[in-house]
Parts: structure tokens; sequence; C-alpha cells
């Protein structure tokens, strides 16, 4: 009985930290937070949306493969038109710096062709 009870308590408390490792993970990605690019912009990045201005928060995915922290690859995944910037952004962090360039397709991306929009951003908080 007392070693049901055990297993059962790790097992719970696996759970528990399987639970807490996403979010751990997500709070270390160094282009999470408020952003200004000196042209009066703003940019908010959270763990699920990236929101220019007072534009609307558009929901995002992280497409980054195997990477040793730089750079990664995000993909809009809103309906539509995104304000004449692509879909597919590559960020890239430095410090209070961090820098975006848009491409349309993932295959601009992939190949680093056809870019969208290329904006250097500078952390507000």
């Amino acid at each position: 009985m007392k070693s049901s009870i055990r297993i059962l308590t790790f097992l719970a408390l696996i759970g528990a930290v399987s639970l807490l490792v996403p979010s751990a993970q997500a709070s270390a990605l160094p282009y999470l937070g408020e952003w200004s690019n000196g042209r009066g912009e703003a940019l908010v990045i959270t763990a699920k949306i990236l929101q220019f201005g007072e534009d609307k928060p558009l929901p995002y995915r992280d497409i980054t493969r195997a990477t040793d922290g730089q750079p990664f690859q995000l993909q809009i995944t809103a309906a539509g038109q995104v304000n004449g910037m692509g879909k597919f952004l590559q960020v890239s962090c430095a410090g209070e710096k961090m820098r975006i360039v848009s491409y349309a397709s993932g295959a601009d991306l992939m190949h680093d062709e056809n870019v969208a929009s290329d904006v250097t951003w500078f952390r507000d908080k």
C-alpha cells in the first residue's frame, strides 16, 4: 500500500513539473517584452501574440528548429494580410536590441529571399 502511494505521489510530481517547464522556457525567450523602434512605433510580444501599436493582436507560433538560441523563427497564424509585413519572421536578439526580418513565405524565410521588412527594435521594459 505504501509503495502504491509513493508511486502515485511520484507520478503526480512529474506531472506538476512538466506543467511548469513550458512556461519556464517561454519566459526565457529573449524576444518577449515591450519594444520600440525609435520612430514612435511600439511592439509587444507575449508567449502567444505580437501587437504592433494599437493594431489587433496577432497570434503566432515559434517554428524555430534546432538552435543555439539565435535566431528564432516565428510564424504569424492570423488569417489574411498582416499590415504589409510578411507572416514569417526571423528574430535575432542582442542584449536590449532585437532585429526582426519578415518574409511572405516559409520558403523565403528558409532561403533568406524576398525580405518584406527589416526593423530594429529596442527593449522598453
